[in-house]
């Protein structure tokens, strides 16, 4: 029995795609696909190369791992887990070198991993969620054995993760005695799945210290629903805790603590106007005593804030909110703010208001703000040229053929490259080449309509897509632009070069409905008119 008779027999009833390749002429070949391969990729592939029937990227990838495992004679195994990318699936391909009669194959074995792809977002969140948040975070198993502490739990307990991580959660005394069979009692609760509201408590660092903290609670459950973590927020509130002593204390006791606490402090009366402040409210805002005195900051901040519920210390009750306000020399301050009712017998007679500078932090989150948008940017465009890349350009190609379907109109899909250009390297150098990329990127977006995509694939390799193609003639003349404007000779550090360009293009409907369809089509076109002596188009035919 050779070696097809025997695929036949092992893989035809496969869920998994299997595919028997052959090397022969320093070329891989399709000798057999199992009917699970046949009927998820709808190609035609028995029979033929891989690198006619592959999109390049495709090919490419695939070339590496196969010539990997034929030179080797070994096994190779490769991924794609496509993480925080719904519509792509998780794969994993198994080769395996095989040898008969003189000729060599590569048994390839795809199997779907999509189970292992949720379970790593999954985890890669929760990795994200307990390093990057700013509250205290504790994760336990159900046996009580800590599974994560972040950064934030650090500084504000004592205990580093290498001391935690591992260990029992109730050998650490973080818990007063008092209050353990309070949270034994919770932690009973969650393990069942119950949902606990968030309790005010008091908890102890490593060196002794008492904190009044706020804590969250929340079971982590796997894919059964099946409690097997927890998880625990720690927000620190021990300023508010000693504010609120401090209220009860003596009058001199307030007044130390409005004269040198070191944010800005103001006491307002009922109607919101400022009757007296700290020295900490002229260093902070810049003003003098006669411009602060009578203003009125409740009025002020209800304008600027107008959903707060601003009248709570009328109830008796703090309030925090944030305010932006102007510093004498007209800059910006970010201001977070607590206002703390003034009770006398049991009557509100005013508020402390209390105002922290977080004017640098809110800065410093513009800056993260801002950075994240460069890397979101990154992510979706090519660094040399800008131009959208393979990710955002099969985003777009995707709605675009959505709309088109809706509509009933023609896409076009222009796969195309740089003439030479690896003769360019040689010659000038990579710099040159980099900057006749730029230039020839520049060309192709003044060849096209506004609200056409041109985007690069990387290399030389660049895809324009052109909507609301009413007919056929239409590429024709856009193709012919493209190729005028190309032909034109580029000056690029004094050098003058002539660069031309060779063009693929598919059209939708006609030579597919979805992206690979178009794109292979396209690719099959620009293989041609490479071998035709490239500084050409070509339209696939149907």
């Amino acid at each position: 029995m050779n070696i097809k008779q025997q695929f036949s027999l092992f893989f035809n009833q496969m869920a998994d795609m299997v595919f028997l390749v052959e090397w022969k002429n320093n070329e891989l070949w399709y000798t057999s696909v199992n009917p699970s391969a046949q009927q998820k990729l709808g190609l035609d592939m028995v029979g033929k190369k891989l690198f006619d029937v592959l999109p390049a990227s495709v090919y490419n990838s695939l070339d590496e791992n196969y010539s990997k495992c034929i030179e080797s004679k070994q096994p190779v195994t490769y991924s794609d887990l496509n993480l925080f990318v719904s519509e792509l699936p998780a794969s994993e391909t198994s080769l395996t070198y095989i040898e008969e009669d003189g000729r060599t194959f590569v048994l390839a074995i795809t199997k779907n991993i999509d189970a292992l792809k949720k379970k790593a977002e999954d985890y890669i969140f929760l990795e994200s969620l307990v390093a990057n948040t700013v509250d205290a975070m504790l994760v336990i198993d159900t046996e009580g054995s800590v599974l994560k502490v972040n950064e934030a739990f650090a500084q504000q307990f004592g205990w580093s993760a290498s001391e935690l991580i591992g260990h029992s959660w109730e050998s650490f005394p973080i818990t007063p005695n008092e209050l353990k069979t309070q949270t034994s009692d919770t932690l009973t609760l969650l393990k069942k799945g119950q949902f606990v509201p968030s309790q005010e408590t008091v908890h102890v660092t490593k060196e002794g210290m008492s904190i009044h903290t706020s804590v969250s609670y929340s079971p982590i459950l796997n894919e059964e629903n099946k409690v097997v973590a927890i998880s625990m927020i720690y927000r620190n509130i021990q300023h508010l805790k000693e504010l609120e002593e401090k209220l009860e204390e003596s009058h001199d006791a307030y007044k130390s603590l409005f004269s040198y606490h070191k944010n800005a402090v103001c006491m307002v009366n009922e109607d919101g106007i400022i009757e007296n402040f700290n020295d900490a409210c002229m260093t902070i805002t810049g003003f003098p005593r006669e411009v602060i005195i009578g203003f009125n900051i409740v009025e002020y901040a209800k304008m600027l804030v107008p959903e707060l519920d601003l009248d709570k210390t009328k109830r008796g009750e703090v309030a925090n909110y944030e305010l932006l306000f102007p510093d004498s020399k007209g800059r910006d301050l970010y201001l977070s703010v607590t206002n703390v009712p003034i009770i006398v017998k049991g009557v509100v007679k005013g508020t402390y208001i209390i105002a922290q500078d977080i004017t640098e932090k809110r800065n410093i989150e513009k800056e993260r703000e801002k950075l994240q948008e460069q890397l979101t940017f990154q992510a979706y465009h090519d660094s040399l040229t800008e131009l959208p890349n393979r990710r955002l350009l099969e985003e777009k190609l995707e709605e675009s053929l959505i709309n088109a379907n809706k509509n009933g109109s023609m896409l076009a899909l222009f796969f195309l490259d740089c003439d030479h250009l690896k003769e360019v390297n040689d010659t000038y150098g990579h710099e040159v080449g980099d900057e006749l990329l730029v230039a020839f990127s520049r060309r192709l977006v003044m060849s096209v309509r506004e609200g056409n995509i041109v985007a690069r694939l990387g290399g030389d390799e660049f895809v324009i897509l052109l909507h609301g193609i009413e007919e056929i003639s239409q590429v024709d003349k856009v193709a012919d632009r493209i190729l005028t404007t190309l032909g034109k000779p580029y000056t690029i550090h004094g050098h003058q070069i002539h660069a031309t360009s060779s063009i693929g293009i598919s059209t939708y409907p006609a030579n597919g409905t979805t992206v690979k369809q178009l794109f292979r089509k396209a690719d099959q076109a620009l293989y041609n008119v490479k071998n035709a002596g490239r500084n050409g188009y070509r339209i696939s035919s149907l």
